[in-house]
């Protein structure tokens, strides 16, 4: 299903589960080495109220980038999600006995070519995907630039996403009238570009996703680096969850959510090598907003050890909040009071929201030496293991001493200490 696919990408990439859908990447200019290949597996795993509530995905990941002469490098790459769980199917106070479990498997492939100048580089590429209910294809072009003294560097990217949702075919049906998918429908098409309506059960919805980013680094001191920020996006089409419901006035109709959003966000981050102690330390600061009324500020600090010159161990927290959409209401108010205007939803993203998150990581990094390779084939290798635990709270929209009924049921925690865990394994070549 469409909604625990994302839900989980965003997990696994490192994000909290209720983030806003903004990444502030460390860096947006290409990185030009050697040819390079780079495996990753990544388990996310989340434990939710109720004997069947959860969500696991693993997520395996394969990225080669080869040099094509001097300035031209060719990238490749092939990412999946293969997801289990269960979730509500129906937003109300009650929501745990809705739980419906699920499966899928989400398949992406994207290659890319990039050129490179003494100051500059210049990146195009291109990207498609394919689940059982939603396709999408992207193209991306990205760019960057070294100021004179190549201790400035401006990057600049955008990306279009073309993507198709399978939806129930509701007609002409009005907002309380509409009806979900039960997974039972056909979501038919002929290949990962056409796809096929079936009248009278379902329809292919057209989503449109224009994201830009623009980053400035500049090296302070030969130990200090600050970076600044902006990403925005807008998105245009069908966004709600096609098999999601609501309680709403005693009936129980599809979610329903804007057809626009905008999205804006800054970051500021800044690393400082402590040169006595061979070690760094890191901090980011993020800022969102968005035109459905949801804000946000994430808080990060960090701190990497070397041990000689292979080991490196870094420590890492955050802490995250957000405000609710301006028409998202605690279940026990829909139900009772009616919607918020023409909208009514039960997605968590876009609850009131405050997760913590805590990790580590451990890295080898062997880089031969005096024309030596690491391991008789590599001029480096990077082995990683990485975990973090997530402690999730969703707070109420509505004056908790007006609703019986606590929060609205759907997105209590498990009750136990820790709410999620992100394992990851990674392996890093250049040759």
């Amino acid at each position: 299903m469409r909604l625990q696919l994302a839900l989980a990408r965003r997990a696994v990439a490192g994000a909290a589960v209720a983030t806003a859908l903004v990444m502030a990447a460390a860096a947006i200019a290409p990185v030009w080495a050697d040819d390079q290949i780079d495996l990753t597996t990544t388990w996310y795993l989340e434990r939710r109220r109720g004997p069947e509530g959860g969500l696991s995905v693993v997520h395996p990941q394969l990225d080669v980038q080869l040099d094509a002469g001097d300035s031209v490098t060719v990238g490749a790459g092939y990412t999946a999600d293969v997801v289990s769980g269960a979730t509500a199917s129906v937003f109300s106070v009650d929501a745990v006995a809705s739980a419906t479990p699920f499966e899928d498997v989400r398949h992406e492939a994207h290659a890319s070519l990039a050129i490179k100048g003494s100051r500059s580089g210049l990146s195009v590429g291109a990207g498609a995907a394919a689940e059982r209910d939603y396709t999408s294809i992207n193209v991306v072009v990205a760019g960057n630039v070294d100021l004179p003294g190549k201790n400035t560097n401006l990057a600049l990217s955008y990306t279009h996403h073309f993507d198709h949702v399978c939806d129930r075919d509701n007609g002409m049906a009005g907002a309380l009238e509409r009806r979900a998918l039960t997974g039972l429908q056909p979501c038919e098409r002929s290949s990962l570009i056409l796809v096929d309506d079936t009248p009278g059960e379902t329809v292919w919805r057209e989503v449109e996703i224009d994201t830009a980013e623009a980053t400035l680094t500049q090296n302070l001191s030969p130990t200090l680096a600050v970076q600044a920020g902006a990403y925005g996006q807008i998105l245009r089409g069908f966004q709600s969850n096609p098999y999601r419901r609501v309680a709403v006035s005693g009936v129980e109709p599809q979610e329903s959510v804007p057809d626009v959003r905008g999205r804006l966000a800054l970051f500021l981050q800044a690393n400082k090598y402590l040169t006595g102690l061979h070690s760094a330390v890191h901090g980011a600061v993020r800022g969102y907003s968005d035109t459905w009324g949801v804000n946000s500020l994430a808080l990060e600090m960090g701190y990497s050890q070397y041990f000689g010159d292979s080991l490196l161990f870094r420590l890492r927290g955050r802490v995250y909040q957000q405000t609710e959409a301006s028409f998202f209401k605690d279940a026990f108010f829909y139900d009772t009071e009616g919607p918020a205007g023409a909208y009514f939803t039960g997605d968590r993203e876009l609850a009131p929201i405050r997760n913590v998150l805590g990790g580590a990581r451990l890295s080898y990094i062997g880089v031969g030496q005096d024309g030596e390779s690491v391991w008789g084939l590599f001029d480096e290798v990077r082995f990683e293991l990485k975990g973090d635990v997530l402690l999730l709270d969703e707070l109420p929209a509505n004056p908790e001493e007006d609703n019986p009924a606590g929060i609205g049921g759907q997105f209590l925690s498990s009750g136990q200490l820790i709410d999620a865990f992100v394992l990851q394994l990674a392996l890093h070549t250049a040759f």
